[in-house]
C-alpha cells in the first residue's frame, strides 16, 4: 500500500494496521453471509419438500376414495404449518381436487413450489418385489406445497445485521489495537526526533529513556551515545577555540608589541642617524684637508650603509605584515637610472672599477607611472651588490624597453658585473631572506641577506620579475623586468626644471624639533640653503608661534613633548584654515601608515629621518614656490 508522504508515522502505522484488518474482515463477513444464506436456502427447501413428502401418503386415502372432505381437512391442518402459503392436491389427470391458501393479507412474499407424488399403498407379503412399489399404475396424483420466502428474508436480515455488528466490533477492536501500537511506536520516535532536533540545535545534554530491549531501545541508546560524543566534541572544540582565540590575541599582542618596538627602534635609530648624517654633510660644506675629506666620505658611506640595513629590516617587516604599498606617480625613467648610477660613481672610482649606464634611445622622451622610490630601491640594491662583490673589471647597467600597446611598456634593466659569481645550485636561494651564497660572504663582505628578497618581492608586487644568471668566478647578471604605464612627452609639454640649488630668497621657516642634535643639524641645513629659522621645542609653542607670526613653511616633528605634532597641526589648521600654510612632517617614524597618519592630521608632505640636505631642499622647493606664487598649496597626493 502506497502511503502519502505527508502523513506522520502515527497515521501510517494506523493505516498499516487497519488496512489488512479491514480487508480481512470484509472477506470473512462476505464468506460468512454467503455460507449462512446457502444453509438457510437449503433448510427452506428441505422443509418444503419434507411437508410435501409427508402430505402425499396422508392424502392417498382421500384421493383414492374420492373423499374430498378428508383431503380438505388434511390440507387445512397442514396450512397451519409456519411459512406454508398454499396447498393443493391434483389427481392423475392433474386436475385440482383440493386447494387451500392463507389469506391474501398475509401472503406478501415470493413462493417456493414443492411437489410430491401420491401412490397407492399396497400391502404385500415378504419377500415382495420392490419394483412393484410405486409403479406407474399406482400413481394417483400429486401434492403441491407453496412455501413463503418470508422466513428466508427475515433470517437473511438477521444474518446481515449480525455480520455487520460482528465486522464493526472487529474493526473497532482492530482500530484500538492499531492505535495503541501506533502510539507505542510513534511516541518514542517523535521523542527521538525532538531529541535529534535539540542535538542539532546544540543541546547535547538531552537524554532519551532506554528501558525497552527492542530496536527502539537500541536506537535510543545510540542517540544518547551520539549526544554524549557530540557534547564531548563540542566541549573539546570550545576549549580548542578558546585556546585559538587566546593564541590569536597573544599573536596580535605580540604583533602590536613588535610594531611598537619597530616604531620605537625606527625613531630611536633614525633620530641620532639624522644627527650623524646631517653633521657629516655640514662638515663637507666646510674647508677640509684631503685627509679630512676622505675620513668624512668614509663616515658618510658607513652611515648610509647602516641606514640601508635599517631600511631593509623595516621593509622586510612591512612585507611580512602585508602592509607594503606602492605609489603610482609620474616620473622619468632615464633620470631615475642616471641618479641611481651617479650615487655609486664615487665608490666605484675609489675601488678602480668602471660603472657605466647603457640606456636605449628614446627613454628620455617617455614619462612612466609607478613607484620611483621602490624602483630606485631595487636598482640601488642590485648596483650595491654588484659593487660589493666585484674586485676588478666593471659594472654595466643596461636598460631596454619596448611598448606592449599604446599605454604600457615592458621595462628591462640588467646589472652586469665581473665579480665572484654565484654557484648554480645556490643561485635561486639568493632570493630567500637571510640567505647568501656562502656563510663566509657575510663575514667578508657583510650584509643581512634581505636585499634581494625585498627586491624580488617589490618586483613581483609591480607585476614583474627579478631573476639572475651567474657563472662562478666570471660574474653575474641580475635582470629586472616590470610593466609600466607610459606616455610620450612633447617638447612643449616638458616642464621647466628648477635648478637644484635655487636660492631660498630669505623665507622664514618654523622648525619644531625637540632633539638638540637634530635642532642643530636641521637649522644649519636650512641656513645654508638661505632660509631664516625660528626654532621651538614642543607642539604648544608651535601653535602659539604659527598664530602670532607669518611663516613660509613649518617643519614639524611628530613626537614632541606637551603636545605632539599631529595635534599641533590640527590646531594650526583650525585657526589658520586648511592648505594656507605648508606643514611638512620631519619625523623618524618611517613605518607603514605613518605617512598616511601625517597627511590625515593635515600635514602637506612627509620627509623621513635621516635625510640629506638635497632631500630637504627638494621638498621645500616643491611647496614654497607654489605658496610664493599664489598663496595656496596643493595637498600632497604622494
Amino acid at each position: 500500500m502506497k502511503l502519502r508522504p505527508g502523513w506522520d508515522i502515527h497515521t501510517q502505522t494506523q493505516l498499516i494496521g487497519l488496512g489488512p484488518a479491514l480487508l480481512l474482515t470484509l472477506l470473512l463477513t462476505a464468506f460468512f453471509i454467503f455460507a449462512r444464506l446457502q444453509d438457510l436456502r437449503e433448510e427452506l427447501n428441505h422443509t418444503g419438500q419434507l411437508i410435501a413428502s409427508q402430505l402425499a401418503p396422508a392424502s392417498e386415502y382421500g384421493v383414492a376414495s374420492g373423499n374430498r372432505q378428508v383431503i380438505d381437512n388434511l390440507l387445512k391442518a397442514t396450512l397451519n404449518t409456519p411459512h406454508v402459503r398454499f396447498l393443493e392436491v391434483r389427481d392423475r389427470e392433474d386436475a385440482i381436487l383440493a386447494y387451500v391458501e392463507r389469506p391474501a393479507e398475509q401472503a406478501t412474499s415470493q413462493v417456493e413450489i414443492f411437489h410430491a407424488p401420491i401412490y397407492r399403498q399396497r400391502v404385500a407379503p415378504l419377500p415382495y418385489n420392490l419394483e412393484r412399489l410405486n409403479s406407474p399404475d399406482d400413481y394417483l396424483g400429486r401434492v403441491v406445497v407453496g412455501m413463503s420466502s418470508d422466513a428466508f428474508s427475515t433470517r437473511q436480515q438477521e444474518i446481515l445485521l449480525k455480520a455487520a455488528v460482528l465486522g464493526l466490533v472487529a474493526l473497532v477492536l482492530t482500530f484500538l489495537i492499531a492505535r495503541r501500537l501506533a502510539r507505542r511506536l510513534s511516541q518514542p520516535i517523535s521523542t527521538m526526533g525532538k531529541a535529534v532536533e535539540a542535538i542539532q540545535g546544540g543541546d547535547y545534554e538531552v537524554r532519551l529513556p532506554a528501558h525497552e530491549d527492542g530496536e527502539l531501545g537500541d536506537l535510543a541508546r545510540h542517540i544518547n551515545d551520539l549526544a554524549s560524543a557530540l557534547g564531548k566534541a563540542s566541549r573539546e572544540q570550545q576549549q580548542a577555540m578558546a585556546q585559538l582565540i587566546k593564541a590569536r590575541e597573544e599573536a596580535e599582542q605580540a604583533s602590536r608589541i613588535k610594531s611598537e618596538f619597530l616604531a620605537m627602534m625606527s625613531h630611536e635609530l633614525r633620530t641620532p642617524m639624522n644627527g650623524v648624517l646631517g653633521m657629516l654633510q655640514l662638515l663637507e660644506t666646510t674647508e677640509l684637508t684631503q685627509e679630512q675629506t676622505e675620513y668624512t666620505a668614509l663616515a658618510t658611506e658607513s652611515t648610509e650603509h647602516l641606514l640601508k640595513v635599517i631600511n631593509d629590516i623595516l621593509d622586510f617587516s612591512r612585507i611580512e605584515r602585508g602592509a607594503l604599498e606602492l605609489e603610482q606617480i609620474p616620473f622619468n625613467l632615464l633620470e631615475l637610472l642616471q641618479s641611481s648610477v651617479q650615487s655609486f660613481q664615487h665608490s666605484a672610482q675609489q675601488r678602480g672599477l668602471e660603472l657605466s649606464l647603457e640606456a636605449q634611445t628614446g627613454l628620455e622622451r617617455i614619462e612612466v607611472h609607478g613607484d620611483p622610490t621602490r624602483i630606485r630601491q631595487i636598482l640601488v640594491n642590485l648596483l650595491g651588490n654588484a659593487l660589493k662583490f666585484t674586485e676588478e673589471g666593471g659594472i654595466r647597467l643596461v636598460a631596454r624597453w619596448q611598448t606592449l600597446d599604446h599605454e604600457v611598456l615592458w621595462f628591462n634593466c640588467a646589472v652586469h658585473d665581473s665579480g665572484i659569481g654565484i654557484p648554480a645550485e645556490r643561485l635561486e636561494g639568493m632570493f630567500d631572506a637571510f640567505q647568501q651564497a656562502d656563510s663566509s660572504i657575510s663575514r667578508r663582505y657583510g650584509g643581512t641577506g634581505l636585499g634581494l628578497a625585498i627586491a624580488r618581492t617589490l618586483a613581483e608586487r609591480m607585476g614583474g620579475t627579478l631573476h639572475a644568471q651567474s657563472q662562478e668566478g666570471k660574474g653575474s647578471v641580475f635582470t629586472l623586468e616590470i610593466p609600466l604605464p607610459f606616455r610620450e612627452k612633447s617638447s612643449e609639454a616638458r616642464p621647466h626644471q628648477a635648478p637644484e640649488y635655487a636660492p631660498a630668497d630669505g623665507h622664514e621657516v618654523l622648525l619644531v624639533e625637540d632633539n638638540p642634535v637634530n635642532q642643530t643639524v636641521i637649522e644649519a641645513m636650512l641656513r645654508s640653503l638661505g632660509y631664516r629659522v625660528t626654532l621651538v621645542t614642543d607642539g604648544a609653542q608651535a601653535v602659539h608661534c604659527a598664530t602670532q607670526k607669518h611663516f613660509a613653511a613649518i617643519l614639524m616633528d611628530c613626537r614632541l613633548p606637551v603636545m605632539d605634532g599631529y595635534e599641533a597641526t590640527r590646531r594650526i589648521r583650525e585657526q589658520r584654515g586648511p592648505d594656507q600654510l605648508p606643514i611638512i612632517a620631519l619625523t623618524a617614524n618611517a613605518l607603514q601608515g605613518d605617512r598616511e597618519v601625517c597627511l590625515q592630521a593635515g600635514m602637506n608632505d612627509y620627509l623621513a629621518k635621516p635625510f640629506k640636505r638635497a632631500d630637504l631642499q627638494r621638498i621645500l622647493q616643491r611647496w614654497l614656490p607654489t605658496a610664493r606664487n599664489d598663496g595656496i598649496t596643493t595637498p600632497f597626493d604622494g
